[in-house]
């Protein structure tokens, strides 16, 4: 598969989008890397998580700590081995009652139909004050 497009919407996002963790874990490598720029410190589900159990973690974070208010893909480019979405999100923080929007990248990098890299851009500062109690 050459063009990963659909891979990543099918298996991911529509999966993400319907509360299917299982399904978005299904497709992730054992070994994947999944990093998430800023201190953890300050936000959370910030830093890198490797395999599953890093994965199923970030997830506990993210999930139990926000609440989506909207997710708005804008583009999504693939070449080869790589995927890159961009979108325009915001989530309320759930302990803080804050919310934040941010312009996002999410690279996607596949290998034999798993995803065994990803990597998200975003105003950390912004997701960082949301935080702040």
């Amino acid at each position: 598969m050459s063009d990963y497009t659909q891979f990543i919407q099918e298996n991911i996002y529509a999966n993400f989008e319907a509360g299917n963790v299982e399904g978005v874990m299904a497709v992730l490598d054992e070994n994947i890397r999944w990093t998430h720029h800023g201190s953890r410190d300050l936000i959370p589900f910030a830093g890198e998580w490797n395999g599953h159990a890093g994965v199923g973690e970030f997830f506990g974070s993210f999930i139990g700590g926000t609440e989506p208010v909207f997710v708005n893909v804008k583009g999504i480019v693939a070449q080869g081995d790589t995927v890159v979405v961009l979108i325009n999100e915001s989530y309320t923080v759930k302990a803080t009652g804050k919310t934040y929007v941010t312009d996002v990248a999410h690279i996607w990098k596949v290998a034999n139909d798993k995803i065994i890299a990803f990597d998200e851009l975003y105003d950390s500062a912004a997701i960082a004050e949301a935080y702040k109690a």
